[in-house]
């Protein structure tokens, strides 16, 4: 089989109806051979009924797997191990796909000799934006947004792709490894992220090729909650949790005060000192948003070394 499109669902059979409608409405070439594995990871609410609904539609096309152990890099990797497909694609179950998505990847990995693929994510904005939120071209709003936008050609990718729309060819599970279970949201911890960006860096890591495909789209709707300074300042909080566990070099020498890293103090007291001394917005938004992924980074130190 060609591709496995690989989604994991937590009590959103709403949102989950849609995506899978979008799926049913892809245009693909008649001899591509696809499938779209949906692993309800201990919902209670309609997701099996949704999922059947489909599967009795189209039961060559729609799978259903149930993964009681709560967490979302558990059930990541539960659809990798059963997905049947040489490449396994991965989105969300909020997100609206494009007609000709899973197409447009399988495109990329039949033109590039590549292990991986992201393509692009578009917010979709249900409401105006506040005046405060930059949109159109500021990174540290859009990163958190969870949009990814390289322009309009193919290109090699350097830093790696997000959940919401990626793919991999199975054989790199193979050889990494799967998902990381310390990592991710869980039924408890809704927060928790890093789980597909962390795969991307391993690959990276080991110089793997990657891509960015254009015309792979999904849009990510950007509900009205996510548009406030409490979502960014919860989002970079816990991305700084996540780089802590992953991307956080300590020297062997280094200097720890009350268990945290000296440079790390002085950074944020660096990153306070210009948040309270300069009067330019985006500055005070960036220094905000890098305070809180401090205190992330520091928060997650101390919670490693507790008894």
């Amino acid at each position: 089989m060609d591709i496995s499109v690989i989604l994991c669902t937590y009590n959103r059979s709403d949102l989950l109806a849609r995506v899978l409608q979008d799926l049913d409405n892809s245009i693909c070439p008649e001899d591509m051979e696809w499938e779209v594995l949906v692993v309800d990871n201990n919902s209670s609410d309609a997701t099996k009924s949704v999922v059947d609904s489909f599967i009795r539609k189209n039961p060559q096309r729609f799978r259903y797997i149930f993964e009681g152990r709560q967490g979302k890099s558990i059930a990541l990797n539960t659809g990798v191990e059963s997905a049947h497909g040489n490449i396994l694609a991965f989105t969300d179950d909020d997100v609206l796909v494009d007609s000709k998505w899973v197409w447009q990847l399988k495109r990329a990995f039949d033109e590039f000799d590549c292990i991986g693929v992201g393509g692009r994510i578009v917010p979709l904005f249900t409401t105006k934006p506040p005046s405060w939120l930059i949109v159109d071209s500021w990174q540290p709003f859009l990163n958190a947004l969870v949009a990814f936008e390289f322009g309009e050609k193919f290109s090699a990718l350097r830093i790696p792709p997000f959940g919401a729309n990626m793919a991999f060819r199975k054989t790199a599970f193979a050889k990494y490894g799967g998902f990381r279970v310390d990592l991710g949201p869980t039924g408890k911890n809704q927060g928790g992220k890093g789980e597909d960006t962390e795969f991307g860096l391993r690959l990276l890591a080991h110089n793997e090729a990657l891509m960015y495909a254009p015309d792979a789209i999904v849009y990510h709707p950007v509900e009205k909650g996510r548009m406030t300074k409490k979502y960014f300042r919860t989002w970079y909080f816990n991305q700084g949790r996540y780089e802590a566990k992953t991307v956080a070099n300590i020297p062997e020498q280094t200097t720890f005060y009350f268990g945290v890293p000296r440079f790390y103090l002085r950074i944020l007291i660096d990153r306070v000192l210009l948040w309270m001394g300069t009067r330019d917005k985006l500055m005070r938004s960036s220094c905000e948003m890098d305070i809180y992924k401090k205190c992330g980074i520091i928060r997650e130190l101390l919670s490693s070394k507790a008894p």
